[in-house]
């Protein structure tokens, strides 16, 4: 489908996930960032405005986590740190859900599929709109999750960033690949309309 279409998407049969844009990796990303945020707030303001389904996904890792203990990494997204916080302009509602991993992937011992489950979010019906950092990391893990479970998935091509431009080519190139084509597909923010549930209505 071309990026530029215009997607109208009832708010009913759509949910939109913002993955990891919190402070330290917000930080690490670099200036870059500013825009990106304010494209995924755009999005963001038109879910709540319409009453629509959040998901934030927040990485957050204890420092007895083989990644450290056994792998040596450098420690990053600590419990009980403020770089965990999700930044100022995107930070979660009382009522919107925060799925916590610990892992790159969203899906990996954590509640999400069962949370989806639970708001409705329908395999083979419904549109998860795809937001965050980093492209090829969590990004890519949560287009892929939701796309072997089948959910119609579109990832937002100015909401998501990756730390170089091979990188960011890298997940929009396997995301339009035949491999996920046929239930993932790219656009941009500003083609996104989610239609309210009175809009018939008022129509």
């Amino acid at each position: 489908m071309n990026r530029d279409q215009i997607r109208e998407l009832p708010v009913d049969s759509t949910a939109l996930i913002i993955v990891t844009m919190q402070r330290e990796g917000c930080e690490r990303h670099g200036p870059e960032m500013k825009p990106i945020i304010q494209n995924v707030k755009s999005l963001l303001t038109q879910f709540r405005e319409a009453d629509g389904r959040v998901i934030y996904i927040q990485s957050i890792r204890s420092k007895d986590t083989p990644e450290f203990t056994f792998f040596n990494r450098k420690y990053t997204y600590l419990e009980n740190t403020p770089g965990v916080e999700f930044v100022d302009e995107l930070k979660p509602l009382p009522t919107e859900l925060v799925i916590r991993k610990s892992t790159h992937d969203s899906f990996y011992k954590t509640s999400l599929e069962s949370n989806l489950q639970k708001l409705g979010v329908r395999p083979c019906a419904d549109t998860v709109i795809v937001t965050g950092i980093a492209s090829d990391i969590c990004v890519y893990q949560a287009v892929i999750g939701l796309h072997v479970r089948n959910y119609i998935t579109l990832v937002a091509e100015d909401c998501i960033h990756a730390k170089t431009a091979e990188a960011q080519e890298f997940a929009l190139s396997h995301f339009e690949s035949s491999t996920y084509n046929f239930n993932v597909s790219v656009t941009r923010s500003s083609n996104i309309r989610i239609v309210p549930r009175n809009a018939a209505a008022l129509a």
